[in-house]
């Protein structure tokens, strides 16, 4: 059985419309979501609740952007890793590479289908779920 620490994910979306929807999927799909509309109240969520573990974070968000928030989060040492998806309408390879060498765990170029999103989400589950540990 799953933990359910690892079903709370972080979507950090500034366009109310995407984040609603993103929110709707994660909820169909059996995920608890938490919603940011900016990159500081992203990475205040981030620090203080140990529960959110998977996080598709915007890269253009106001305040702290996606990469930033990313290289911060790589920084902690003391706190229980989060697998980050980076959610964005940036194209090239090279801010793909640049998404990943800052901190994603994985890159989706905005919009997505759907199945391919919940995939990806259940590879960043698994890792999370294979970090946690063992109760026994």
């Amino acid at each position: 059985m799953s933990d359910p620490i690892s079903h709370k994910v972080l979507v950090a979306e500034d366009n109310a419309v995407v984040r609603k929807g993103l929110t709707n999927f994660l909820t169909k799909w059996g995920y608890i979501p938490v919603e940011a509309a900016n990159g500081d109240v992203a990475i205040n969520m981030l620090e203080n609740d140990q529960g959110v573990r998977l996080a598709i974070l915007d890269w253009n968000l106001p305040g702290l952007n996606g990469l930033q928030i990313c290289q911060r989060l790589r920084m902690r040492t003391q706190m229980p890793y989060v697998y980050i998806i980076m959610f964005s309408a940036r194209k090239s390879n090279e801010e793909k590479v640049l998404a990943l060498e800052g901190g994603a765990d994985d890159y989706l170029i905005k919009p997505c289908k759907p199945s391919e999103l919940r995939a990806r989400l259940g590879v960043g589950r698994r890792i999370i779920e294979t970090a946690l540990p063992v109760a026994g």
